[in-house]
Formats: structure tokens, sequence, C-alpha cells
């Protein structure tokens, strides 16, 4: 099965127009007539891919038509704006297009359909355009069903969405990848942007970055130290005791007296005037 064949609902039926029946209609309107949409998914557009696109059209003119759909006094582009773009740097003041009178919702499932099969939307726009289709009222089953992917992808691709904003910035850079955003978000909440300066830092491959794992490390104990008017009573007490003594806490705490046998014990409990009963 060719990739077109398997995305979704393919064009050809997103258009209500099955395969065999004769091509639509096309038409030729003027540049200034046609815009870009606002819901456009493919957000990048390199200087250097347009550039070539240009030449071409010089060259062999447009190929394909623009589908747009009218909007008041113009029309907005449905799938073609990189042939737009190109169109204008080549010089061309008019272009050929198809007409189609689309909801927004069948525009845009058009829109992210048609850049899927010539896979040109980077991860972040892939997940907006999935974003933007289920607030126009679908559902991740059914995102799927018109894009032509599983559940389980659409799901995988919204979840990106929920990068801490510095790696969703580095998303959208090109600083990390897709792979990369994924084991960020394998991490705990509260490693993710550890998780992204190691990436970054130590020019890390995803399978290293599937690996990070940050150590924990137990708190080290505060040591605290008995004041000093009881340091003064653990030597006044070991004078007198011929022992070592030592008095934990302040308010609360405990004494004690170390002794090495038991002959050592009764001297240190007569001194205390503690006595025995025979």
């Amino acid at each position: 099965m060719s990739k077109k064949s398997s995305l979704g609902r393919g064009l050809d039926a997103l258009l209500g127009k099955p395969a065999e029946s004769a091509p639509a209609m096309v038409q030729t309107l003027k540049v200034e007539k046609i815009v870009q949409a606002a819901y456009q998914p493919r957000q990048v557009f390199t200087p250097e891919s347009l550039a070539e696109l240009a030449q071409s059209i010089r060259d062999k003119g447009v190929l394909q038509p623009l589908l747009v759909r009218p909007r008041d006094d113009h029309f907005e582009i449905v799938a073609g704006e990189r042939r737009w773009r190109a169109s204008q740097l080549a010089g061309l003041t008019e272009l050929p297009v198809i007409i189609r009178d689309l909801g927004d919702r069948e525009a845009l499932e058009i829109a992210i359909v048609e850049n899927l099969q010539r896979e040109d939307l980077g991860a972040l726009e892939e997940a907006r355009a999935y974003q933007a289709l289920m607030e126009q009222g679908l559902n991740q089953e059914g995102v799927a069903q018109a894009v032509g992917k599983s559940r389980s992808a659409v799901s995988n691709a919204l979840r990106l969405l929920t990068l801490p904003a510095p790696a969703l910035r580095a998303l959208d850079d090109g600083q990390i990848s897709a792979g990369h955003a994924r084991a960020i978000l394998a991490q705990p909440d509260g490693d993710r942007a550890w998780a992204l300066e190691q990436i970054t830092a130590r020019s890390l491959s995803v399978r290293e970055a599937e690996a990070l794992k940050r150590e924990k490390r137990e708190p080290t104990p505060i040591k605290v130290n008995p004041p000093r008017a009881f340091r003064q009573v653990e030597l006044d007490l070991s004078r007198r005791t011929g022992t070592r003594v030592r008095i934990t806490g302040e308010d609360k705490g405990r004494v004690e007296l170390n002794y090495a046998s038991r002959e050592e014990l009764d001297r240190i409990l007569e001194i205390l005037g503690y006595a025995a009963e025979e």
C-alpha cells in the first residue's frame, strides 16, 4: 500500500471526489487574492528549500494547483502554502488553484494530511495540528482516523505538548529531537529540566538520553555540637568520674557515661551516690 493511500481517508476522499472521477477544474487567481490560513500546521519554511522551489517554478511553472477555499473577498490556502510562497519569490502574479467550499475542520484535516504525505511537518507542528483538530471537536480516536495514524501515535505526539517550556523551545529550535523529548518526558517531573540540561550540554544521543538516571543523594545529616556550657560540664563530669561523659540535646537530651568493666561501673555509681542493697 502506498504512503498516500494509507493516510486517513486520503485527499481524494476528503475532497469528496472518487479517484476515478474527472479531475477538478483548475482556475487561475491573482496572487494578491490568495492568503495563508491561520491554522496552517506547517510553521517552518526554510529559505534554502523555498529558493530551490522558486527556481523550479521559474523553469517549469507551478505543476500542482493550490487548493483554496473562498473567504469573503479573498481565497484562503488549504494546501500549497509552500508553492504560494515560492511562486512569489519566482515573480509570478497568477497561480493555478482548485476552489473548494470547505469547513474549518475539513480544511484543517486536508492541510494536515497533505503535509504528512510530504513528510514536511516537524514533531511539534504535528502535535499542534492534532491539538487544533481536537479543538474542532474530534477526540484522539477521531484524529487518528482522519490522518491515518494509530491512536497511540496521536497520543504520543500530543504528549510532546506537555514538555516544560525550555524543552519545547529546544525542540522547536532543533536543539533536541523528538526522541530526546520523549526521553525527557520519561523522567520524573522534577528531573526533566536536569535531563534537558544534560542532553544539550553533553550532546547526548537519544539512546544515551534514554539511559539518563539522576542519582538521588541522601541529605547529609547536620552535626549539632552541644552548647559551650555543656562542653564544660562534660569536662567537669569526666574529671570527677574518671570516664568520658557526653551530653546530647539542649532542652531535652541525655547524659552518657562510658565504662569498660563492671568494677568501673560500680565505681561510677558509688561516685554518683548509688549504693547497691546488701
